[in-house]
């Protein structure tokens, strides 16, 4: 590890920012254990998936465990208050605390919120690798690169769950009808956004769950696209990064000319 990482991780955080990281890191490393000790029918998986959402909560610290010259290394330390938040939200109030079952809707919430969060942080990495090459960008584009990076981690996070429920037995994607009655509680506890009659309910349960979510990804992730193609907060005013690129190109050209 680099000398001097935690001093510089430190260096770039707040002391509540720390307070509100840690306070989220510890509940679910509580739930993790808690799981644990207690034996159910969902066994390991439950825990696992937890223990792999708790590495996503820890996104700022990996970031700048990256290289010196790599694009992860100027990701502010902000854009995991959203992060962390959304982890968070998913797996110990989703799964720990049964909210996916127990709030109406509220896996589908997630996915809106989920993609809206993947359009922002999306627009902080554009912006990182911006930084890092020292090119200008429209601000309009660096806006629709992040739209589109966006359902990139929308397809990561289906993988993430298809991974788990086909190795570990889970069932995030609700591929099985038996086991999410068995997660839920009844078949009239389970939340379709778009609803089956009888005959077909067991049929199209699953695919009617993953498509559901995918339209719930484009509702989130169209929205929040909009808000940075109006107002691209990196790329106008004092953060305007678009600016101090080309200053400090000028100031380079200008240095080179005087040698």
């Amino acid at each position: 590890m680099e000398k001097g990482y935690f001093k510089r991780i430190l260096s770039m955080v707040k002391p509540r920012d720390l307070v509100y990281w840690w306070t989220l890191r510890l509940l679910m490393i509580g739930g993790i254990i808690l799981r644990l000790i207690e034996s159910d029918e969902l066994g390991m998986y439950q825990p696992m998936q937890m223990a792999a959402n708790l590495v996503g909560m820890f996104a700022f610290e990996i970031c700048q465990a990256f290289p010196k010259g790599s694009f992860p290394r100027n990701l502010p330390a902000y854009f995991q208050h959203v992060t962390i938040l959304g982890f968070f939200l998913a797996s110990f109030g989703g799964a720990f605390l049964n909210f996916y079952y127990i709030v109406p809707a509220y896996d589908k919430i997630l996915h809106m919120f989920g993609c809206a969060e993947a359009v922002f942080i999306s627009y902080e990495l554009v912006t990182a690798m911006q930084i890092r090459d020292k090119h200008v960008c429209p601000p309009k584009i660096l806006a629709l690169a992040a739209f589109g990076m966006a359902f990139i981690f929308a397809a990561g996070w289906e993988l993430f769950e298809f991974s788990f429920d086909q190795w570990f037995g889970g069932d995030a994607q609700h591929w099985s009808l038996e086991l999410a009655i068995q997660e839920a509680g009844s078949k009239e506890d389970i939340f379709m956004l778009i609803p089956l009659d009888e005959e077909r309910f067991e049929a199209r349960f699953a695919i009617m769950d993953t498509m559901g979510d995918a339209i719930l990804n484009a509702l989130g992730a169209i929205p929040m696209y909009l808000i940075l193609r109006k107002w691209p907060y990196k790329h106008m005013g004092k953060n305007n990064v678009n600016k101090m690129i080309e200053e400090e190109l000028a100031k380079n050209t200008k240095e080179t000319a005087n040698v």
